[in-house]
């Protein structure tokens, strides 16, 4: 006969268990974390700039992809927001700041895609606009920071004079706009460059 305190013990254990994943599981989950899409993340300078110049936008959040974007960013396995990325976009000595912004009264219609990076060379504007759809099917678009060498081999790495060894992947997932766009700097200039695959 099994002891009945044992029992009561195991049971125990595996409530527990339970629960903790529960409370502790479901935050790690890539970009349900509400916070990881908070313009607090970003320098003061480039909120400023968001609040003053695209009020009527937000950043793009989980909840507002499609189910197939959502299904996409969970392969992607990004911990962060599909709305946000950073990293060394345009120089390999500034870190640079994307965010991918809906509009919020129809986070679906439209897009835009920005690149800010603090302290830009004179003349420059610190913040570019390097992407924008004015169509539906913005819930099928998110964004996360990528390595160059993930996506070029080192002889088009020197072909194409990217000077930097991070990118900005931006994901299209839907059914008919299906593709994936990577940005990134080169020796040639401060603007940024894109490509879908490898020429």
């Amino acid at each position: 006969m099994k002891n009945p305190l044992l029992l009561l013990i195991a049971t125990l254990i595996f409530a527990l268990v339970g629960l903790l994943a529960i409370i502790f599981g479901t935050p790690l989950e890539a970009g349900t974390n509400p916070d990881q899409c908070s313009r607090e993340l970003l320098p003061e300078e480039f909120r400023h700039r968001l609040e003053n110049e695209f009020s009527s936008w937000k950043i793009q959040e989980r909840t507002n992809l499609s189910s197939r974007a959502q299904e996409r960013w969970r392969d992607e396995k990004p911990m962060g927001c599909p709305g946000i990325a950073m990293g060394e976009f345009e120089s390999a000595t500034q870190t640079s700041f994307a965010v991918l912004l809906v509009p919020k009264d129809h986070p679906d219609a439209a897009y835009r895609l920005l690149v800010f990076t603090p302290n830009a060379a004179p003349r420059t504007d610190a913040l570019k606009t390097i992407d924008q759809w004015d169509k539906a099917g913005a819930a099928n678009n998110f964004i996360h920071e990528i390595q160059i060498a993930h996506v070029f081999s080192q002889e088009w790495i020197r072909k194409l004079r990217v000077r930097t060894k991070q990118g900005i992947l931006a994901v299209d997932s839907g059914e008919t706009e299906y593709g994936v766009e990577v940005y990134f700097g080169t020796a040639a200039s401060t603007v940024t460059n894109r490509s879908t695959t490898e020429p």
